[in-house]
């Protein structure tokens, strides 16, 4: 995706990454590219399961109190779908099969990896990608440390 924002006087961008929002709409893409003054991120909105547009954001360096990344498992979201897939699987002749596809989107999504942007008043926006994308978010977060650390 080519960034769209027009960049300032001086800026340049130093690297682009791109991110899966999630292992079920794997299909959606996060844009990230940080610039020698800011981290500019242009995000899938989603609701449920249903792509509804983007969003692109700017945080400037000197704003930025922080940046992380987050991996959560989400207990009774797993317990929900394996209980969903258990009872999808008995019952598979009548709505057994619907059981068993929520059962296992469920489990699915269960598992949450993120990117966490904090702003200097304490906020911190998550942006969400596949776990396998974990090296590349590691790498983006240390450079992205040591664009803020330059300045």
């Amino acid at each position: 995706m080519q960034l769209d924002t027009a960049l300032g006087q001086d800026e340049t961008v130093q690297k682009e990454y791109e991110f899966s929002y999630s292992l079920l709409l794997f299909f959606l893409k996060s844009h990230f590219w940080l610039t020698n003054k800011r981290l500019i991120v242009n995000a899938p909105n989603v609701f449920l399961f249903i792509p509804t547009g983007n969003d692109t954001v700017t945080y400037p360096l000197r704003n930025i109190g922080g940046v992380k990344t987050k991996t959560e498992l989400k207990f009774m979201s797993l317990l929900g779908g394996v209980v969903l897939l258990l009872i999808g699987l008995s019952a598979i002749r009548s709505i057994g099969i619907f059981l068993i596809l929520f059962g296992a989107s469920t489990i699915i999504g269960a598992f949450r990896t993120s990117i966490g942007v904090g702003s200097g008043s304490g906020g911190l926006v998550l942006y969400s990608y596949l776990p396998w994308e974990a090296e590349d978010a590691k790498k983006m977060i240390n450079e992205l440390n040591q664009l803020i650390a330059d300045i």
